[in-house]
């Protein structure tokens, strides 16, 4: 079996650090022939993807002659699957006609609907999301709330869209956990710094904390566009030494390990790997109820403090009962072991017909 992986590019996201997860598990199978094709073939995860599978880039310099230039990829690759590691990247697929029968596969990571985003922008989102799913034999979901959100927005075929969770765990993160770090007495937060991650909620959340609990910190790791602005926005309510951007790192699983428990303020998720990991690792978990996947993992609040969508002070609250030892069960994370994750991708790919 042959498979093509559409990326977007190789920085640090999420999508970049599940789908190098996957083509890793996928590997081991020796029936399987793994092939990259990245937009923007840079970033962090630039080494690891080059290195271990064969690249290409998809060049051109607008839509047009990326769409060129990937049927002809294509047509050199002659892969049996291609699969859109995000559902936007579909647009290729939309340009050309099929006439060697390559199935194509998309992976939604998020809700097609984004919260506190314009309603033109989210009207375009989902008429694209029609038009280019319809053109693809199979959608994979990573979690059941947004598999219902496409199937009920986009008029999908309940068999057409289906749920595999993403392949994030595996033994070595048990290692990489023990390493030491640098901070003690710390939660963390873990994700790019954007708008969709909450941070300046988790800013309102530290300041409140603050007040009954003026050693509270915070360790953000990850980067991006709104680094400058969540640092003045520290400095200018005097947390400094409560919110602390750490950066990137190659190992966030050290620092989960290490902390008293995981925040997750995002405005939206498809289902936080950060949790699955913080559950993995056994900790204590607060997150917003955002759509979705939050309360699909903690079983609606059960095994892990479910806070209603931008309620800071419910946030607070769960944060002082960790303070206080009143400590949740972790929810179960076999489903999202790497070999069975794997093993669920391909049973997806042999099943197209």
């Amino acid at each position: 079996m042959k498979l093509l992986f559409v990326l977007e590019s190789f920085e640090m996201g999420g999508v970049e650090r599940v789908t190098l997860q996957l083509l890793r598990a996928l590997s081991k199978n020796t029936s399987i022939s793994l092939y990259v094709l990245c937009e923007n073939p840079v970033g962090e995860f630039a080494d690891s993807f080059d290195s271990e599978f064969k690249c290409f880039h998809l060049k051109g310099m607008h839509y047009f002659s990326k769409a060129k230039a990937f049927s002809g990829l294509v047509n050199e690759i002659q892969p049996d699957h291609v699969i859109f590691t995000k559902g936007g990247l579909s647009k290729y697929r939309f340009r050309f006609s099929n006439p060697k029968k390559i199935k194509y596969t998309a992976v939604q990571h998020v809700p097609i609907k984004l919260p506190e985003t314009s309603v033109i922008k989210n009207i375009v989102r989902r008429l694209a999301a029609v038009i280019f799913y319809h053109s693809i034999d199979k959608v994979v979901s990573v979690s059941e709330g947004i598999r219902e959100g496409l199937i009920k927005s986009l008029f999908l075929s309940t068999e057409k869209v289906i749920t595999v969770y993403n392949p994030v765990l595996d033994s070595n993160i048990t290692i990489l956990a023990n390493e030491d770090v640098e901070y003690n007495d710390f939660y963390v937060c873990v994700g790019r710094l954007h708008f969709q991650k909450g941070y300046d909620l988790l800013i309102r959340i530290v300041s409140k904390l603050k007040i009954t609990r003026p050693s509270i910190k915070v360790i953000v790791l990850g980067d991006g566009p709104e680094r400058n602005y969540l640092k003045a926005k520290i400095l200018s309510e005097g947390l400094q030494d409560n919110i602390i951007l750490h950066g990137s790192t190659d190992n966030p699983f050290k620092y989960i390990k290490a902390s008293k428990g995981i925040l997750l303020p995002s405005r939206w998720e498809g289902l936080p790997t950060v949790l699955v990991e913080a559950a993995y690792l056994g900790k204590q978990m607060v997150a917003f109820d955002c759509k979705h996947g939050p309360k699909e993992l903690t079983n609606n609040g059960k095994a892990g403090y479910l806070i209603s969508q931008g309620d800071v002070d419910g946030f607070v609250n769960a944060v002082l009962k960790i303070e206080n030892n009143e400590f949740l069960p972790s929810p179960n994370t076999q489903d999202f072991m790497l070999a069975k994750a794997a093993s669920n991708y391909i049973k997806v790919f042999e099943k197209i017909k």
